[in-house]
């Protein structure tokens, strides 16, 4: 396997949006096309991501250059143009180079833990975890899971691409993730053909001021809660033109847990316009940053259901 150091060069010396899950998508990818990410070492081929390599190959997509790729030893220098089309450019590069990570059979996935994943797979598939609650799956073929998507995009691509052919546009509101769901959405360039609209709703104040949840609902059960879950998703539809919302309140911690609801405690909420909300109760594992990264993926599981 060759050698190769991955990093990001952000553009004008500041930081991307999601730098460091983009790095470890791009660190994923690598291996699957067959390099071995390593720290920076002297004299190691390296295979460095950033804005424009300088020479080689430019790959386009539409017109648009994406990347620059050359040969370094056994190794390659893939160069981004554009970081918001990070990985599209990353795998256009490696396609281009000959080292595609696209296989029949391979994947990548989300699911609320690995033995959620490995029951809705072929016995003979892999699991390789990439971010919390993304996966890359491999010898998969025939596999029926909603998340699987084979051109090994980031959910919240999978989603937008989803929205798109459909016609669709969703609106979020959201307690515990702060607008986590929002921003991963809107990161995608074209987003306003299917994001509409939505509410960061940190307080029971601004949830029943906002998007109508009864009081009575949020004294008798909390917050976190399947009723105020529900209700959230409702009140985002009858307050938006959206055809799909999501609606998360949750427990992300490091404190404010109890023993009837851990911190990691989350309930994410999806409905369609005209249809009952369906609401699910997740307990995440990892610190409040995995609690809240978890949760949006799963959010983004659920709509991917919606619109599968």
């Amino acid at each position: 396997m060759a050698h190769a150091q991955v990093g990001i060069r952000p553009a004008d010396g500041l930081p991307l949006p999601w730098e460091a899950a983009r790095l470890r998508r791009l660190e994923g990818l690598a291996a699957l096309a067959g390099y071995e990410t390593a720290a920076e070492a002297a004299g190691a081929p390296a295979l460095a991501v950033g804005l424009g390599a300088g020479g080689g190959q430019t790959v386009e997509r539409d017109g648009l250059p994406l990347a620059d790729w050359a040969r370094d030893g056994d190794g390659l220098r893939i160069g981004l143009h554009e970081p918001d089309l990070a990985e599209e450019g990353f795998i256009a590069a490696l396609a281009d180079a000959g080292v595609d990570p696209r296989r029949a059979g391979r994947f990548s996935a989300l699911a609320e833990d690995e033995a959620a994943l490995r029951a809705a797979l072929p016995a003979a598939a892999t699991v390789q975890p990439g971010l919390p609650g993304e996966w890359w799956v491999a010898n998969a073929e025939g596999a029926d899971h909603p998340t699987l998507d084979s051109e090994l995009r980031p959910p919240e691509r999978v989603l937008g691409a989803r929205l798109a052919a459909a016609g669709a546009t969703v609106a979020t509101a959201e307690s515990c993730t702060g607008g986590g769901i929002a921003e991963r959405l809107t990161a995608v360039p074209g987003s306003s053909a299917y994001v509409d609209r939505g509410w960061v709703t940190y307080t029971n104040a601004a949830k029943e001021a906002q998007l109508g949840v009864p009081g009575g609902v949020l004294d008798k059960h909390g917050a976190v809660s399947e009723p105020v879950a529900r209700a959230m998703v409702q009140g985002a539809l009858e307050r938006s033109p959206a055809g799909l919302a999501l609606a998360v309140t949750g427990i992300a911690g490091p404190g404010g847990g109890s023993a009837a609801k851990p911190v990691g405690t989350v309930w994410i909420g999806a409905g369609r316009r005209g249809c009952e909300p369906e609401a699910r109760c997740f307990h995440f594992p990892g610190s409040r940053g995995e609690v809240r990264w978890r949760t949006v993926n799963a959010a983004i599981a659920m709509a991917l259901e919606l619109v599968g």
